[in-house]
């Protein structure tokens, strides 16, 4: 099972095998160069996907089973139908360097 983590520079959400851990690789969105973490190494991100909602811009987060759902946004000042994004996680299918 692949391990998920986030990108140090730029946040994106990646997953990566076992061989890919401790290697260098670059990031797909960023292009920028980190270590791959090994599960010891990092702290897992919450299954909470945040995200900012286009007619009023505040903050929301959504939990797993609201992705790729619309919704109101739960200010009732706003109440704007929303596309909640999906946390989908990057895979890291760059060879690693070295």
């Amino acid at each position: 099972m692949p391990l998920r983590f986030e990108c140090p520079h730029c946040e994106t959400r990646l997953s990566a095998g076992k061989e890919f851990f401790h290697t260098v690789s670059n990031c797909p969105d960023c292009g920028k160069e980190f270590m791959v973490p090994a599960p010891q190494d990092i702290k897992l991100p919450t299954d909470e996907v945040k995200f900012v909602c286009p007619g009023c811009r505040r903050k929301l987060s959504a939990s797993p089973e609201q992705f790729g759902t619309e919704m109101p946004c739960p200010f009732t000042d706003c109440e704007e139908i929303l596309m909640v994004p999906d946390a989908g996680y990057k895979p890291i299918d760059i060879p690693p360097k070295g």
